[in-house]
């Protein structure tokens, strides 16, 4: 075979693996207890590697407060001194076989969504988000009402959650996903039909197995304003099938796409575990408040990219025409887009279908090669960061090119001919 050829077959292999991956929601744990390699020493963010001292301020706080957290240190001072010191291990979630939203930061105790591909084997995890924001705080107030919430996740909706789906069988996460395709979500930046497919579908159980009515309302509660709850399992989902297509040799199919607030990052499948960067671009969007623009933004932040890895998100923008208000954008912007990821894709998944484009499959499998090949980049659906943390705003970015164009000369001497 010559080289076209091999690398054709192995694309060819990693879209069949996505669409074979049957991935199901099966637990609720604390990351200590699922990840492995995690200690109660080990702080995990989002996006590429990154040393702590060039975080943006966002993910550096969260690292600081995760510590804190821990009761690790008294200080914030003596947070940072057992950070810069190595006593504290700072590293990416999806090193550990996790993704996180945003700034990303799991701590030990965290509660996870597990979600299992029995088909590949694989395991993906996602943090429980904090819930909706409610309005930027000043940065001891921001600091003191994210650790409250980690401390409810921690103590109420983890458990909670966690009874109530190991009471029941195992829930299948790509049905949720084409399910709320139909009604109107792109898996990225709107959730609101997937979550309440979900809702839908554990709210039996939480009733069987919560027998503390007060904390079976809280948990109600919180499911029915947070819509981007079902983003956690698809997130999940998404990095368990991502990693059924690691190392597969001659494809040149992204398997990871993350961003840290500072830099972009991708992994390629025929390259295994091999990080390309590239500075993480700003986002267009809308501002949920006149009060804040591009100067209070960090640039493209969260592991939230693995639903484009897997061709959701932007590129399903179409799926979801009401996204479009954020970037001041169209119906007819939103098919281009799409069909400009078809561009640089290997082909289309046909579970997940797009009904506004008479129901073709989502475009998966981003080539390296055609991304440069091509001058397009994937778009990513995103919400937007404050450079003091919270949520201000969402739109849409698209991955710098520099990272792909560094991977692509890597395959090259990786596979070039004899």
């Amino acid at each position: 075979m010559t080289l076209p050829d091999k690398i054709a077959a192995a694309n060819n292999e990693a879209l069949s693996r996505f669409a074979a991956a049957r991935p199901v929601w099966v637990d609720v744990r604390p990351a200590i207890d699922v990840l492995p390699g995690m200690t109660r020493a080990t702080v995990l963010h989002a996006g590429p590697p990154i040393a702590w001292q060039d975080m943006c301020n966002p993910q550096k706080m969260g690292v600081v407060q995760a510590v804190l957290h821990e009761g690790l240190a008294g200080t914030e001072a003596e947070a940072e001194q057992m950070i810069l010191q190595g006593q504290i291990v700072v590293a990416p979630c999806h090193e550990y076989g996790a993704v996180g939203g945003m700034a990303g930061i799991t701590s030990a105790s965290s509660p996870l969504a597990v979600v299992h591909d029995p088909v590949h084997d694989r395991y993906g995890y996602s943090q429980l988000f904090q819930g909706p924001a409610s309005g930027l705080l000043n940065r001891d107030e921001y600091n003191n009402e994210a650790r409250k919430r980690w401390r409810w996740l921690e103590t109420v909706l983890g458990p909670v959650l966690g009874a109530a789906i190991r009471s029941i069988p195992p829930i299948p996460v790509k049905p949720m996903i084409a399910r709320a395709l139909e009604m109107g979500d792109e898996c990225h930046n709107r959730n609101s039909a997937g979550s309440a497919v979900i809702l839908n579908a554990i709210a039996l159980a939480l009733y069987d197995t919560c027998t503390d009515r007060a904390l079976l309302q809280e948990t109600l509660a919180y499911l029915k304003v947070n819509e981007q709850f079902s983003l956690c399992l698809s997130m999940a989902a998404g990095k368990a099938m991502a990693d059924s297509i690691k190392n597969i040799p001659y494809s040149t199919v992204v398997s990871a796409m993350c961003r840290n607030g500072v830099e972009f990052g991708i992994k390629v499948s025929g390259l295994g575990e091999q990080w390309f960067t590239a500075p993480a671009n700003r986002i267009e969007g809308l501002y949920f408040s006149s009060e804040w623009g591009d100067a209070d933004a960090v640039p493209d932040i969260g592991d939230s990219s693995i639903m484009e890895t897997i061709g959701l998100g932007g590129h399903a923008q179409a799926a979801a025409p009401a996204l479009q208000q954020f970037v001041n954008g169209s119906f007819a912007r939103a098919v281009s887009t799409v069909q400009s990821m078809q561009l640089i894709t290997v082909g289309q998944l046909m579970e997940f279908k797009i009904p506004t484009m008479d129901f073709i499959g989502v475009p998966a499998g981003i080539d390296i090669r055609k991304v440069v090949q091509q001058g397009i980049t994937p778009v990513i659906d995103t919400a937007i960061a404050h450079c003091k943390g919270g949520v201000i705003g969402a739109g849409q970015t698209q991955a710098p090119e520099g990272c792909f164009t560094a991977a692509l000369r890597a395959f090259g001497k990786a596979y070039q001919p004899n």
